[in-house]
């Protein structure tokens, strides 16, 4: 558990199981952020969208299994947010019908269904090379937050600048990590300053760096006890205040831009840097 200075953010990581940890807090939060484990089996020879797994998740689930498995986490998320809260589920294709299937079955508003393209997918001879997740943008209720970012916020995201393994902010020692840019754009666009979020299916932690960039409240939960430490780690001790700005800077940007009143588009790209 940590506070940061003058913002008197709150940072905590929880070890345990998602199902049994979050049920059992009694904060509400006005986000929650989901990176679920695919549920597929690791083969060395073979990767699924260029990485590894969950590994607490080696055992290839059914179907079946996939599906009452995401509709019992996604229910609890449902009662563990505010009435005005929201979620994003990040998802790969194979698993897609599965987690549509269970937000079906749950009180939840499918509000967006967003497209991360990126240009680092995996060579494939006899296929189509996936250079896409999928973002689920899910809600309560109609008085859910929605800060744009700019007067025209697109359903299809592309972050300049990043590719698999070049982000600054990767935590070493974990196979799976989402660009802090993409998180960080959930999180501007969903809260405000002082906000609660839950970084469930923590894995790399990068919910919670992105938490502690924007000045919001986070508590992450993770299952396995080595990811947590380094969850901590970086999140915690490797970012002092000081150097804050810098990974800011040095942040990829967003690609795509949306229209801001009065201005061009050039004239938005120069601002941000690009």
């Amino acid at each position: 558990m940590q506070t940061d200075g003058e913002r008197m953010a709150f940072y905590d990581v929880i070890i345990g199981d998602v199902l049994q940890i979050l049920p059992s807090l009694k904060r509400k939060f006005n986000l929650i952020i989901a990176d679920p484990p695919f549920g597929i089996k690791y083969n060395k020879s073979s990767h699924e969208y260029g990485a590894k797994e969950y590994k607490l998740y080696r055992d290839k689930m059914t179907k079946r299994e996939y599906f009452e498995f995401s509709k019992t986490w996604i229910n609890s998320c449902y009662d563990a947010l505010l009435p005005n809260g929201s979620m994003y589920i990040v998802s790969g294709w194979t698993n897609l019908s599965s987690i549509l299937n269970a937000i079906e079955e749950t009180k939840f508003i499918l509000k967006n269904h967003i497209i991360w393209y990126f240009s680092w997918g995996v060579y494939t001879k006899r296929s189509f090379v996936t250079s896409h997740y999928h973002i689920l943008f899910l809600v309560k209720g109609n008085d859910y937050k929605f800060n744009k970012q700019s007067s025209y916020e697109e359903d299809v995201w592309e972050f300049e600048g990043y590719n698999r393994g070049n982000d600054p902010n990767r935590i070493k020692g974990h196979p799976c990590q989402l660009p802090i840019v993409l998180l960080e754009k959930m999180v501007l666009i969903s809260t405000d300053k002082g906000d609660w979020v839950a970084d469930i299916f923590s894995g790399s932690g990068g919910t919670t760096l992105a938490c502690r960039l924007t000045g919001r409240n986070v508590i992450a939960i993770e299952k396995d006890p080595d990811y947590a430490r380094l969850v901590r780690k970086k999140c915690f001790y490797d970012v002092p205040d000081e150097q804050l700005k810098e990974v800011l800077e040095n942040r990829p940007r967003w690609k795509r831009y949306g229209k801001v009143k009065g201005k061009k588009s050039k004239e938005i790209r120069d601002e941000q840097g690009t």
